[in-house]
């Protein structure tokens, strides 16, 4: 009785040290497998930092329309000691980093100030947003939400200039324009190439010294905004003219929906020269008044 009390608490510990072995091989594959793939963790913890900046940000953008300063230092300081945590390789050019860091900036100063200034906190607040947006949804950020009211302010400001409008005018329609972009600025930055922004850049400053001439050159501006619009097309990856015209069949019906048009061009000129040889034959002439 005593050896088979003796020979179950063997089988016990045995079982018990073969469950512990099994354990820390199992653990010590896992941990294996981790090292050898330290990109997948980095990358899980980049994106779910990532999330929560976007999410901090539009936090931050909701308490600044209510004029809520307090929530608003409050969250830009959470924004500010997470950021060191975030890890941009792979996700941004060093002059997105770069312009995302200098929209911080901005709504710190805005925030700390003793009399905050409403519209300048509402504005740099919605420059964090779409950056930490366009962070957080590569493809289809919000920023690009902005092509018609920057499309709008060109056209407005092309419209004073072949009106010939006053120096005054011109250069406040420029300033919505610049306003506008400048809104949308760190988050284009965040996505698109260093030299796109560039010529857009100059492309403004160049506008900017026509606008506010005492005698702006009409023509030399005209020919700019017809230059800007490419611009922006190329700034928000739109083809010429994408918005203004809607393919009249897509797909493959295009090509029957051709051969229909020229079925009854080639029929009603038929038609027409066939009027016109019974009237020559019939001596019947057309008078014009």
């Amino acid at each position: 009785m005593k050896r088979r009390s003796i020979s179950k608490a063997g089988l016990l510990a045995v079982a018990l040290m073969a469950l512990l072995l099994w354990t820390n091989v199992t653990n010590q594959v896992s941990a294996q497998s981790d090292e050898s793939n330290p990109n997948r963790n980095q990358e899980k913890s980049s994106k779910y930092t990532i999330s929560q900046l976007n999410e901090e940000a539009a936090v931050l953008y909701r308490r600044a329309l209510e004029n809520n300063i307090e929530e608003v230092r409050a969250s830009i300081l959470r924004i500010s000691s997470s950021l060191q945590h975030i890890s941009f390789e792979g996700q941004t050019s060093v002059e997105g980093i770069h312009a995302l860091s200098e929209t911080i900036v901005e709504v710190k100063e805005a925030a700390v100030k003793l009399q905050a200034d409403k519209q300048l906190l509402q504005e740099s607040s919605a420059k964090l947003r779409l950056a930490a947006d366009s962070l957080a949804h590569p493809m289809k950020p919000l920023w690009l939400q902005y092509y018609k009211i920057i499309k709008d302010d060109l056209d407005a400001l092309s419209l004073a200039a072949n009106q010939n409008q006053s120096p005054t005018t011109l250069a406040n329609q420029y300033l919505v324009l610049e306003q506008h972009y400048e809104t949308i600025r760190p988050a284009a930055m965040i996505r698109l190439e260093p030299h796109q922004i560039a010529q857009v850049d100059a492309w403004l400053s160049h506008i900017k010294g026509l606008t506010h001439a005492k005698q702006p050159d009409a023509a030399q501006l005209r020919s700019m905004t017809a230059h800007g619009e490419e611009l922006v097309n190329q700034l928000f990856g739109r083809e010429k003219d994408e918005s203004a015209f809607v393919p009249f069949v897509q797909g493959p019906d295009r090509r029957a929906a051709g051969l229909v048009i020229s079925s009854v061009i080639v029929a009603a000129l038929s038609y027409a020269g066939y009027r016109k040889y019974r009237a020559q034959q019939q001596d019947i002439f057309t008078y014009r008044r």
